[in-house]
């Protein structure tokens, strides 16, 4: 996993940060891009029922950092394949879902 300070790092730092009291700098923060089908992802990470239209898959940049707590959080913006705007973010804390917010997108 490599690190570069992009939109979504911000996102994921100043999030943290504001809802969690935990700052971290983004070389702390490792990325991985990755394109998923909606029976890999985890049921409370996207229900289905969120959708009119289920996408087969969905792009997901995932940001993921040690606290100084030995947290692990995990961040996640998703897209659509053939879109550039997000369409939902989540954080889980050690494996459970902490934040989700759904966007305009999601139909």
């Amino acid at each position: 996993m490599t690190s570069v300070n992009s939109k979504e790092i911000h996102w994921f730092k100043e999030t943290l940060k504001n809802v969690f009291a935990v700052e971290l700098a983004a070389d702390e923060i490792g990325v991985e891009a990755t394109e998923l089908g909606l029976d890999e992802v985890e049921d409370f990470f996207i229900p289905r029922e969120l959708f009119q239209v289920v996408p087969a898959t969905l792009l997901y940049e995932i940001m993921i950092a040690d606290d100084n707590r030995s947290n692990e959080w995990v961040g996640a913006v998703a897209f659509y394949p053939n879109l550039p705007d997000w369409c939902l973010q989540v954080i889980t804390k050690n494996g459970k879902m902490v934040s989700r917010k759904l966007l305009p997108l999601i139909q």
